[in-house]
Protein backbone atom coordinates (compact mmCIF):
# COMPACT_ATOMS: atom_id res chain seq x y z
CA UNK A 1 0.00 0.00 0.00
CA UNK A 2 0.88 3.38 -0.99
CA UNK A 3 -1.40 6.52 -0.12
CA UNK A 4 0.05 9.26 1.53
CA UNK A 5 -1.64 10.01 4.57
CA UNK A 6 -0.58 12.55 7.83
CA UNK A 7 -0.96 10.89 11.00
CA UNK A 8 -0.52 12.59 14.21
CA UNK A 9 0.43 10.12 16.98
CA UNK A 10 -0.44 11.39 20.63
CA UNK A 11 2.10 9.63 22.55
CA UNK A 12 0.71 9.21 26.32
CA UNK A 13 3.48 8.20 28.37
CA UNK A 14 5.37 10.36 30.46
CA UNK A 15 8.83 10.48 29.39
CA UNK A 16 9.34 8.84 33.38
CA UNK A 17 8.20 5.69 32.27
CA UNK A 18 10.52 5.94 29.10
CA UNK A 19 13.45 4.39 30.65
CA UNK A 20 11.41 0.88 31.20
CA UNK A 21 12.10 -0.03 27.40
CA UNK A 22 15.41 1.44 26.39
CA UNK A 23 14.15 5.03 26.01
CA UNK A 24 12.31 3.53 22.86
CA UNK A 25 8.86 5.74 22.96
CA UNK A 26 5.53 3.63 22.12
CA UNK A 27 4.93 6.76 19.21
CA UNK A 28 8.63 4.95 17.73
CA UNK A 29 6.70 1.56 17.74
CA UNK A 30 3.51 2.87 16.29
CA UNK A 31 5.35 4.39 13.57
CA UNK A 32 7.98 1.09 13.03
CA UNK A 33 4.70 -1.01 13.07
CA UNK A 34 3.10 1.10 10.69
CA UNK A 35 5.75 2.26 8.39
CA UNK A 36 6.30 -0.67 6.52
CA UNK A 37 2.64 -1.03 5.40
CA UNK A 38 2.59 2.53 3.62
CA UNK A 39 5.95 3.77 2.82
CA UNK A 40 3.75 7.14 1.98
CA UNK A 41 3.07 7.91 5.65
CA UNK A 42 3.80 11.31 7.40
CA UNK A 43 4.04 10.52 11.40
CA UNK A 44 4.22 13.47 13.44
CA UNK A 45 4.63 12.93 17.21
CA UNK A 46 2.81 14.64 20.01
CA UNK A 47 3.93 14.06 23.84
CA UNK A 48 0.52 14.83 25.51
CA UNK A 49 1.83 14.61 29.12
CA UNK A 50 4.19 17.22 27.68
CA UNK A 51 1.40 19.45 27.20
CA UNK A 52 2.37 18.72 23.19
CA UNK A 53 -0.45 18.69 20.95
CA UNK A 54 -1.01 19.41 17.15
CA UNK A 55 -2.02 23.57 16.36
CA UNK A 56 -4.09 22.25 13.92
CA UNK A 57 -5.86 19.21 13.20
CA UNK A 58 -6.94 19.97 10.05
CA UNK A 59 -3.33 19.67 8.86
CA UNK A 60 -4.04 16.14 9.58
CA UNK A 61 -5.81 12.76 7.85
CA UNK A 62 -5.67 10.77 11.21
CA UNK A 63 -4.34 10.63 15.17
CA UNK A 64 -3.78 8.03 17.04
CA UNK A 65 -3.84 7.73 20.50
CA UNK A 66 -1.13 5.45 22.49
CA UNK A 67 -1.32 3.15 25.66
CA UNK A 68 0.23 4.77 29.15
CA UNK A 69 1.23 3.46 32.70
CA UNK A 70 -1.84 6.08 33.23
CA UNK A 71 -5.02 5.80 34.32
CA UNK A 72 -7.90 7.71 32.42
CA UNK A 73 -9.27 8.76 36.06
CA UNK A 74 -6.26 10.49 37.08
CA UNK A 75 -6.86 13.92 37.17
CA UNK A 76 -4.18 15.33 34.99
CA UNK A 77 -4.57 18.43 32.76
CA UNK A 78 -3.01 16.78 29.60
CA UNK A 79 -5.63 14.17 30.13
CA UNK A 80 -8.86 16.05 29.79
CA UNK A 81 -6.96 18.46 26.91
CA UNK A 82 -6.49 14.95 25.30
CA UNK A 83 -9.94 13.93 25.54
CA UNK A 84 -11.34 17.35 24.08
CA UNK A 85 -9.00 17.03 21.05
CA UNK A 86 -10.48 13.27 20.56
CA UNK A 87 -13.61 14.71 20.29
CA UNK A 88 -12.85 17.47 18.36
CA UNK A 89 -11.00 14.87 15.72
CA UNK A 90 -13.94 12.85 15.43
CA UNK A 91 -16.44 16.24 14.76
CA UNK A 92 -14.29 16.72 11.72
CA UNK A 93 -14.07 12.87 10.62
CA UNK A 94 -10.54 12.28 11.33
CA UNK A 95 -9.88 8.87 11.18
CA UNK A 96 -8.87 7.95 14.95
CA UNK A 97 -7.07 4.48 16.37
CA UNK A 98 -7.27 4.18 20.08
CA UNK A 99 -4.61 1.68 21.56
CA UNK A 100 -5.02 0.36 25.37
CA UNK A 101 -5.30 3.74 27.37
CA UNK A 102 -6.25 5.18 24.33
CA UNK A 103 -9.17 2.48 23.18
CA UNK A 104 -10.03 3.28 26.96
CA UNK A 105 -10.19 7.16 26.66
CA UNK A 106 -11.86 7.52 23.33
CA UNK A 107 -14.66 5.36 25.35
CA UNK A 108 -14.88 7.69 28.02
CA UNK A 109 -14.48 10.64 25.69
CA UNK A 110 -18.08 9.71 24.11
CA UNK A 111 -19.52 8.11 27.13
CA UNK A 112 -18.70 5.36 27.46
CA UNK A 113 -17.27 3.73 31.40
CA UNK A 114 -13.85 2.45 32.35
CA UNK A 115 -12.91 0.16 35.49
CA UNK A 116 -10.67 -2.14 37.31
CA UNK A 117 -10.35 -5.50 35.63
CA UNK A 118 -12.28 -8.07 38.19
CA UNK A 119 -9.94 -10.17 37.52
CA UNK A 120 -6.53 -8.15 38.05
CA UNK A 121 -3.49 -7.45 35.82
CA UNK A 122 -3.58 -9.35 32.13
CA UNK A 123 -0.67 -9.07 31.13
CA UNK A 124 0.85 -11.57 28.16
CA UNK A 125 -0.13 -13.06 24.52
CA UNK A 126 -3.66 -13.88 24.64
CA UNK A 127 -6.05 -14.96 21.62
CA UNK A 128 -8.34 -12.12 20.32
CA UNK A 129 -11.76 -13.49 18.30
CA UNK A 130 -12.55 -11.84 15.56
CA UNK A 131 -17.01 -11.68 15.86
CA UNK A 132 -17.15 -9.35 12.95
CA UNK A 133 -15.49 -8.72 9.65
CA UNK A 134 -15.03 -5.38 8.32
CA UNK A 135 -13.77 -4.76 4.74
CA UNK A 136 -10.10 -3.49 6.39
CA UNK A 137 -9.59 -6.38 7.94
CA UNK A 138 -7.44 -7.80 5.35
CA UNK A 139 -6.02 -10.94 5.35
CA UNK A 140 -9.00 -11.99 7.22
CA UNK A 141 -8.32 -13.92 10.60
CA UNK A 142 -10.90 -15.63 12.95
CA UNK A 143 -8.83 -15.39 16.02
CA UNK A 144 -5.57 -13.45 16.22
CA UNK A 145 -2.97 -12.99 19.72
CA UNK A 146 -2.13 -10.40 20.69
CA UNK A 147 -0.11 -8.57 23.74
CA UNK A 148 -1.73 -7.37 26.77
CA UNK A 149 -0.56 -5.18 29.66
CA UNK A 150 -3.21 -3.78 31.43
CA UNK A 151 -5.81 -3.75 34.61
CA UNK A 152 -8.46 -1.85 33.43
CA UNK A 153 -11.07 -1.94 30.49
CA UNK A 154 -13.61 -0.73 29.11
CA UNK A 155 -17.06 -1.83 31.15
CA UNK A 156 -19.49 0.57 29.37
CA UNK A 157 -19.04 1.03 25.48
CA UNK A 158 -20.34 4.34 24.42
CA UNK A 159 -23.77 4.23 22.72
CA UNK A 160 -22.84 4.14 19.47
CA UNK A 161 -19.63 1.77 19.49
CA UNK A 162 -19.88 -1.64 18.09
CA UNK A 163 -17.78 -4.58 19.68
CA UNK A 164 -15.82 -6.48 16.44
CA UNK A 165 -13.57 -8.59 18.78
CA UNK A 166 -13.17 -10.05 22.64
CA UNK A 167 -11.16 -12.30 24.01
CA UNK A 168 -12.30 -14.97 26.23
CA UNK A 169 -12.26 -12.74 29.53
CA UNK A 170 -13.26 -9.29 27.71
CA UNK A 171 -16.21 -8.62 25.55
CA UNK A 172 -15.28 -4.98 24.71
CA UNK A 173 -11.66 -5.80 23.21
CA UNK A 174 -12.48 -4.12 20.06
CA UNK A 175 -14.91 -1.66 19.03
CA UNK A 176 -15.29 1.05 16.14
CA UNK A 177 -17.68 3.84 16.06
CA UNK A 178 -18.92 4.49 12.63
CA UNK A 179 -16.38 4.51 10.18
CA UNK A 180 -13.88 6.63 11.64
CA UNK A 181 -12.97 4.89 15.48
CA UNK A 182 -11.47 2.00 15.62
CA UNK A 183 -9.75 1.54 19.03
CA UNK A 184 -8.06 -1.78 20.60
CA UNK A 185 -7.37 -3.02 24.51
CA UNK A 186 -4.08 -4.57 23.01
CA UNK A 187 -0.55 -3.83 22.18
CA UNK A 188 0.50 -4.69 18.57
CA UNK A 189 3.34 -1.59 18.31
CA UNK A 190 5.08 -4.15 21.28
CA UNK A 191 7.54 -6.27 20.82
CA UNK A 192 8.64 -9.44 23.41
CA UNK A 193 11.41 -7.12 24.59
CA UNK A 194 9.35 -4.77 25.94
CA UNK A 195 6.97 -7.00 27.17
CA UNK A 196 9.40 -8.84 29.24
CA UNK A 197 10.64 -5.19 30.65
CA UNK A 198 7.81 -3.67 31.58
CA UNK A 199 7.09 -6.84 33.23
CA UNK A 200 10.45 -6.26 35.23
CA UNK A 201 9.57 -2.35 36.19
CA UNK A 202 6.12 -3.24 37.30
CA UNK A 203 6.43 -4.11 41.17
CA UNK A 204 3.15 -4.16 42.44
CA UNK A 205 2.48 -8.59 40.83
CA UNK A 206 1.90 -11.23 43.47
CA UNK A 207 4.02 -14.04 42.66
CA UNK A 208 1.23 -16.05 40.97
CA UNK A 209 0.31 -13.00 38.74
CA UNK A 210 4.25 -12.25 38.00
CA UNK A 211 4.61 -16.59 37.05
CA UNK A 212 1.23 -16.38 35.33
CA UNK A 213 2.40 -12.82 33.20
CA UNK A 214 5.73 -14.90 32.11
CA UNK A 215 4.05 -17.85 31.11
CA UNK A 216 1.43 -15.91 28.62
CA UNK A 217 4.13 -13.45 27.46
CA UNK A 218 6.40 -16.86 26.24
CA UNK A 219 2.92 -17.71 24.58
CA UNK A 220 4.08 -17.28 20.85
CA UNK A 221 4.52 -14.33 18.67
CA UNK A 222 1.68 -11.87 18.62
CA UNK A 223 0.34 -11.31 15.18
CA UNK A 224 1.24 -7.53 15.33
CA UNK A 225 1.68 -7.46 11.65
CA UNK A 226 -1.79 -8.64 10.62
CA UNK A 227 -3.15 -5.67 12.95
CA UNK A 228 -0.77 -3.22 11.71
CA UNK A 229 -1.84 -4.19 8.21
CA UNK A 230 -6.04 -4.00 9.43
CA UNK A 231 -4.95 -0.41 10.87
CA UNK A 232 -3.47 1.28 8.01
CA UNK A 233 -6.13 -0.40 5.71
CA UNK A 234 -8.50 1.57 8.05
CA UNK A 235 -6.61 4.44 7.72
CA UNK A 236 -6.87 4.35 4.28
CA UNK A 237 -10.41 3.24 3.96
Amino acid sequence: MKQAIRIAILDSVPEVYWADDLGITDAQKFIDLLQPFNADARFDVFFTSKDQFPGRLDDYDAILVTGSPCSVHDDHDWIARLIELIQAAEDRKLKIIGSCFGHQLVACAFGGDVGHNEQGWLIGNYPVHISRQLDWMQPVMTTTGLYHFNQERVTRLPEAAVTFAHTDEYENYGYTIGDNVLCLQGHPEQPHRAMVNFLKATDSLSPEARASAERYIAEGEPDADVWAEWMMRFYLG
